[in-house]
């Protein structure tokens, strides 16, 4: 049996975010927010599911994989909902798990990079 290597553990949450397409790296977005649910967190990456995977023909996780023209980016909102912070994020792996509990697909991320203590000071907030 196999065993997860991650450079540090994830905490396990449930907060609304979001993410979309973007053209580049700090283009224009081409796809509006597709709305799930962060289910893991670190400062090196975290792990998203979603109710929809499919941008018009281009698929969320695997569209973006060794992509120069496309970037993934996760959105968290706060609950003022005029303050975010946005992040880009390289899809590592994709999968789809039937429960009903969470959505069913879920992207593993990884930020390029590492989240600051200050970005994940405020996520956290939000998790208490």
């Amino acid at each position: 049996m196999q065993t997860e290597r991650r450079k540090e553990d994830r905490k396990l949450c449930s907060l609304k975010v979001g993410v979309f397409l973007s053209q580049g790296e700090n283009g224009p977005a081409i796809s509006p927010p597709f709305w799930g649910k962060l289910i893991s967190l670190s400062r090196h990456g975290a792990g998203v599911a979603l109710d929809e995977i499919m941008f018009d023909r281009t698929h969320l996780a695997l569209g973006p994989m060794g992509s120069d023209t496309l970037q993934l980016n996760i959105i968290v909102s706060f609950e003022d909902n005029e303050n975010q912070l946005t992040f880009p994020v390289k899809p590592l792996w994709f999968d789809k798990k039937s429960d009903d509990i969470m959505p069913p697909f879920r992207i593993g991320l990884e930020f390029p990079e590492m989240i600051t203590p200050d970005q994940l000071r405020q996520i956290n907030e939000l998790l208490s």
